[in-house]
């Protein structure tokens, strides 16, 4: 027997193209809810809010302090049906259920759907699209939780939870891609987390291009997006390495989507967004060979005592500056502006430590050059047997990988066009130290264009892509008590911010994965020139917009809320 729970939801019209939401007479009542569950092997569940137990009068301490212990885990967020990575995304507005709340406050549905199915097979996919369909309801995709503007859960929504399709399977020979045809490839299920790839990839000697965070999805928004990595420069992206799609689409049918069969599908999931196609229940990646070894170079670098103003944003020009450089020699990675500290870490795939001393030459006889100004913290250059030897050494502590998650947070990101940081890397600097005295954190910038990643690809990856050289990004935590006021607020900060950093890069674009919630150009900052391509292929394969999601290819065909069709 299915639990109903009470919730706060706002209206909409269930009449005519409008979904059918709980609190109207529409929506399925219990008898079919439960002869859904039967059909789908009694996989539904009625969801609740993560913080559901530490409220009355649903109070369980025992429970409560179980949730309260591990929502700082990743892993164990995405073990949750109902939990997303960050916390403001789970709230409809100021509606929700607070973790660490007053025990005594209302604890509300907010944006957490009202039913997941917790599929296993694909028969429980399409079964739950077609229910979707025939009773017109909202319907989300999740995995991980890991998407940053909420693409992933909507309040009243059915979501299919697809973390559940775990299999791996590694095969010697590839079909798809005439470039990597004959080659060895790994099939992931939708459920298959970027840390089990990568174990799996290791035992299998093979390398495959994926996420830095291991607790992201490794066949959901991450490669529908783009996908970059630290390994991008030489592998190019996620999406360039994706061979096969197995999706259902809005009529229930599985199909297999590749360059020879399903070839705007194809094109439009490798790079077009998640959510927004279908439900994919597999992809297959390029499983390249295992890498020869693997270079790893760390500093941490700030200003010493004496010296002057502008000895940082130097130091942050010479970086950028130094930065195309590397992406030719293959090094990915990233640099953190923290204050007047810069925190870089970088790997270089299959070339030996006297090629990597080499190339980070410049940088340190920089460094040198200003020794009565600059301090260097710490620094070393390490060589690894694989990516797993490196991941295990500098991403797990203790047994326990992953960065930490649970922090409600908005963040904003730009594509850095290669031109910049060659011609005016001083202008990105003080764009950067700027956005640090705006108050805002973790402003990186992440080398992950450039290499093969500039070389075009026949996908539907933003073309800004092509001419990248970094993806900076900045984020703004908060209280997850926070008032409306207060996120209203720094929402438009973020923007202010980000305005800075388009005002550099005219005609370029943002990383769809990890925007700015509030880009007023999506179509053209997210997708590119591809989206009109976009649009047709969407209304081609989905013309009744089931799968509808946040400046998604088609969203704006739909009320603020996605809940009522405005136009065709």
């Amino acid at each position: 027997m299915i639990t109903f729970l009470p919730l706060s939801l706002r209206g909409a019209a269930a009449a005519g193209s409008c979904r059918c939401l709980p609190s109207q007479e529409c929506w399925p009542d219990a008898k079919t809810w439960e002869s859904f569950n039967a059909s789908v092997g009694g996989a539904l569940i009625a969801a609740k809010p993560l913080g559901f137990p530490c409220h009355d009068p649903y109070f369980d301490e025992n429970a409560c302090k179980l949730v309260t212990e591990n929502s700082g885990d990743p892993f164990w967020r995405s073990d949750q049906p109902s939990a997303l990575q960050v916390p403001n995304m789970e709230m409809d507005g100021d509606k929700g259920c607070l973790l660490r709340g007053d025990r005594a406050s209302e604890c509300l549905q907010g944006a957490v759907p009202m039913y997941v199915v917790d599929v296993s097979t694909v028969s429980q996919v399409q079964k739950a699209v077609s229910f979707a369909s025939q009773h017109n309801l909202r319907l989300v995709i999740k995995n991980s939780g890991h998407d940053m503007t909420g693409k992933n859960t909507a309040p009243g929504s059915l979501s299919i939870w697809v973390h559940h399709l775990k299999d791996i399977t590694f095969s010697d020979k590839s079909h798809g891609l005439a470039e990597y045809e004959n080659t060895p490839s790994v099939k992931v299920g939708a459920g298959v987390q970027w840390e089990e790839v990568y174990t799996a990839a290791h035992k299998n000697k093979r390398t495959v291009v994926g996420a830095q965070c291991v607790s992201v999805g490794a066949a959901g928004g991450y490669p529908q997006g783009g996908g970059h990595s630290q390994l991008s420069p030489s592998f190019g992206l996620a999406a360039d390495n994706v061979l096969e799609y197995d999706v259902v689409t809005a009529d229930g049918k599985l199909v297999v989507a590749n360059s020879c069969q399903n070839k705007e599908l194809f094109w439009a999931l490798r790079g077009g967004g998640g959510g927004t196609f279908g439900v994919v229940t597999a992809v297959t990646y390029v499983a390249h060979p295992a890498l020869t070894n693997l270079v790893f170079a760390s500093y941490i670098i700030t200003t010493g005592p004496n010296s002057t103003s502008s000895a940082f944003k130097d130091l942050l020009a010479k970086v950028i500056s130094l930065n195309p450089s590397m992406a030719d020699a293959g090094w990915g990675g990233f640099f953190i502006a923290a204050g007047k500290t810069l925190i870089a870490q970088y790997l270089l795939p299959n070339k030996d430590m006297a090629f990597a001393e080499k190339s980070l030459q410049p940088l340190l006889a920089y460094v040198e050059g200003w020794k009565n100004e600059l301090v260097v913290v710490s620094g070393k250059i390490k060589e690894f047997s694989s990516y797993y030897e490196w991941h295990l050494e500098n991403q797990c502590t203790n047994g326990k990988c992953g960065f930490p998650s649970g922090f409600s947070q908005f963040e904003a990101s730009r594509l850095i066009p290669r031109t910049l940081a060659e011609k005016s890397p001083y202008k990105l600097a003080e764009a950067l130290v700027s956005l640090g005295e705006m108050g805002f954190q973790r402003i990186s910038g992440y080398l992950v264009g450039g290499g093969k990643v500039s070389k075009a690809q026949d996908n539907a990856v933003n073309p800004a892509w092509r001419n990248a050289l970094l993806h900076v990004l900045y984020v703004r935590p908060f209280a997850e008590n926070s008032t409306m006021e207060t996120k209203s607020s720094m929402a438009s900060e973020m923007s202010s911010g980000y305005k800075m950093l388009t005002d550099l890069t005219p005609g370029s674009g943002s990383y769809m994965n990890e925007a700015n919630r509030n880009e007023p150009s999506w179509q053209q900052s997210f997708f590119g020139s591809n989206y009109d391509a976009l649009k047709k292929i969407k209304d081609k394969v989905d013309p009744s917009g089931l799968f509808v999601c946040y400046h998604c290819v088609g969203s704006e065909d739909w009320s603020p809320d996605l809940n009522c069709r405005v136009s065709r």
